[in-house]
C-alpha cells in the first residue's frame, strides 16, 4: 500500500458530509494563510468550536495516504482545503483549546520522521504504533501491517495468523532486535516505552502482560509519552530480551526478565477512573467533582494512617498533575496554583453569573480540560508507606509498586503462583505515578534489594 500511495499523483481526504458550520471552517485555512505567524502567538479568534469541523474518527489506512502522498486535499462536503494549511490550523486550535491532546494527534509528524528514517531507525516503531493506537481498524492485524512500508515491522503481512499470536511474536522479535541494535539512537529508551505501553489494564486479548495490545484505544494518556521529567529507575538501562519456550504441548510461552526494586504496595485505590461522557463546562465540572470526591473519600477513610507528605494540600496538587504539564516539570508553586484554580472552578455553581471576559473563560476551560484529559481513566491511590499516586483503574490492595532499572516511571505488578523458570513471576498491570520516587529516590535507596523477576 505504501508503494501505491507514493506513486499516486494526489490523495483526497474525505471528512464526511457537509454539516452546520463546516463550510465556514473549511474556508478558514485559505482566508488566513498569510497570517500564520501572528495566529500562532494569539489564536484567540479561532477557538470558537462552532466554527471548526466536528472531531472525526481516524481510520488507520488514512495514515499511509497522508504520509506517503505528495499532494493532499482535504474535503468536507463540497468544501476543500490544502492538507498542510488544514493541519496548521488544527494545531493552533488544539494548542489553545485542547492542550492535552491524545497520542494520535501527534501522528503526522511522527510518521513523517519514520518514513525519513526508514532505512536505519528501528526506534520509530513504538512511536508510530503508540500514536496509531486510537485509530480505527476493521482488522486489528492492520495495527501492524498498515505500517509495513513506513517503518520496519514485519517481513511480510500474514492475515492467516491469529491476532494475539501476531502481537506476541511482534513484541518478542522487536525487543530481541532492538537489544542488539547497540548503535541505534535511544534504543534503550524505546524498549522501556514499548513495555510501559503494555499491562493487563490495557489489554482485551489473551497476551503476556508485557505485550502491548494494539487493538484497544488508549484508556489513559500514557505518562511516558513525550515526557522527559521522570527518572524513577535511574539512567543505567540493562539489556532486556524476552524468552520464548515451548510448553509440554508445544505451545510457545513468552516471558520477559526484568531487574526491579519493589518499593511499596497499594493500600487503597479508587474504583473508577475519570469518565467524560458529555461535552461542555457543566459536564466537565461534574465529572471532576465526582472524581475528586472519590479521591478525597479515600484519604478520609485512611486519615489515621501515617503519611510521608508533610503538606497534604501540596501533595494532592502534585499528584493529580503528576508534577508536569505536557512533559515538562512544573514548580511546586505552579502546581498549587493550578490545583487551587481547579477547586475554585468546581466550587462555582452552574448558575453563577459572575462577570468574566472571554479570554479568562477560555483560559479557565483550557486548564480544566488539561486536568480532565490527563485524569481520564486514572484513579487516585495510597500506598502502604503513605505515598500518594495515580494509576489506571483495575488495581486492588496489595498490588506491588516496582521500580524497573532504567525505566522513567514505576510499574504496578501482581505476583503469580508459577513455579520453575517463572518462580518469581509477575503480571504487569500498568504504569503509575507515585509522588516521592519519580526522580530515582527508590532506585538509589541501598536498603531496597534488587530482584530479578519474570513478567508473564
Amino acid at each position: 500500500m505504501g508503494a501505491i500511495f507514493r506513486a499516486a499523483s494526489g490523495v483526497i481526504v474525505w471528512l464526511g458530509q457537509e454539516g452546520h458550520g463546516t463550510a465556514a471552517a473549511m474556508q478558514l485555512p485559505k482566508r488566513i494563510r498569510r497570517y500564520w505567524p501572528s495566529l500562532a502567538q494569539n489564536p484567540g479568534d479561532l477557538t470558537d468550536s462552532s466554527r471548526t469541523p466536528p472531531e472525526c474518527p481516524v481510520r488507520l489506512w488514512i495514515i499511509q495516504e497522508i504520509v506517503c502522498a505528495r499532494d493532499i486535499v482535504v474535503t468536507c462536503g463540497s468544501a476543500t482545503a490544502f492538507w498542510d494549511d488544514f493541519v496548521q490550523l488544527v494545531q493552533i486550535i488544539e494548542a489553545r483549546h485542547h492542550p492535552s491532546s491524545r497520542a494520535s494527534q501527534t501522528l503526522g509528524s511522527v510518521t513523517k520522521q519514520a518514513v525519513k528514517d526508514y532505512a536505519n531507525e528501528e526506534s520509530m516503531v513504538p512511536c508510530v504504533l503508540t500514536a496509531a493506537k486510537d485509530c480505527e481498524a476493521t482488522d486489528h492485524r492492520d495495527k501492524l501491517f498498515a505500517f509495513h512500508h513506513i517503518v520496519r515491522l514485519w517481513n511480510r503481512p500474514d492475515y492467516g495468523m491469529d491476532i494475539a499470536m501476531l502481537y506476541k511474536l511482534f513484541a518478542t522479535q522487536y525487543l530481541q532486535r532492538i537489544a542488539y541494535a547497540i548503535s541505534e539512537y535511544s534504543c534503550d529508551e524505546k524498549t522501556m516505552d514499548f513495555i510501559c505501553s503494555a499491562g493487563i489494564c490495557n489489554q482485551q486479548l489473551q497476551l503476556p502482560s508485557w505485550t502491548p495490545d494494539w487493538s484497544l484505544p488508549w484508556k489513559a494518556q500514557p505518562l511516558w509519552l513525550h515526557n522527559t521529567c521522570y527518572n524513577a529507575g535511574g539512567s543505567d538501562i540493562k539489556e532486556i530480551t524476552p524468552v520464548t519456550e515451548l510448553d509440554a504441548d508445544d505451545t510457545p510461552s513468552f516471558r520477559l526478565p526484568l531487574t526491579v526494586k519493589f518499593f511499596d504496595k497499594v493500600l487503597a485505590v479508587g474504583s473508577e477512573g475519570l469518565k467524560i461522557t458529555e461535552t461542555g463546562p457543566q459536564a466537565l465540572a461534574e465529572a471532576l467533582r465526582v472524581w475528586l470526591f472519590q479521591s478525597m473519600s479515600l484519604l478520609h477513610v485512611h486519615r489515621r494512617r501515617p503519611s510521608v507528605h508533610d503538606e497534604q494540600h501540596v501533595a494532592i496538587a502534585r499528584t493529580i498533575t503528576a508534577d508536569q504539564d505536557r512533559g515538562k516539570k512544573l514548580s511546586v508553586e505552579d502546581v498549587v496554583k493550578r490545583y487551587d484554580a481547579l477547586l475554585e472552578f468546581l466550587r462555582r455553581s452552574d448558575d453563577d453569573t459572575s462577570p468574566f471576559n472571554r479570554e479568562e473563560l477560555l483560559e479557565e476551560e483550557r486548564l480544566h480540560l488539561a486536568f480532565a484529559n490527563f485524569l481520564r481513566g486514572r484513579v487516585f491511590l495510597i500506598t502502604e508507606k503513605g505515598h500518594f499516586g495515580l494509576a489506571q483503574e483495575g488495581l486492588v490492595s496489595g498490588d506491588s509498586i516496582a521500580v524497573v532499572q532504567g525505566a522513567p516511571i514505576p510499574l504496578i505488578m501482581r505476583p503469580t503462583a508459577c513455579s520453575g523458570p517463572c518462580s518469581n513471576g509477575h503480571r504487569l498491570l500498568c504504569e503509575t505515578f507515585v509522588l516521592g520516587i519519580m526522580d530515582g529516590e527508590a532506585w538509589q535507596d541501598r536498603y531496597i534489594p534488587v530482584e530479578e523477576v519474570q513478567l508473564v
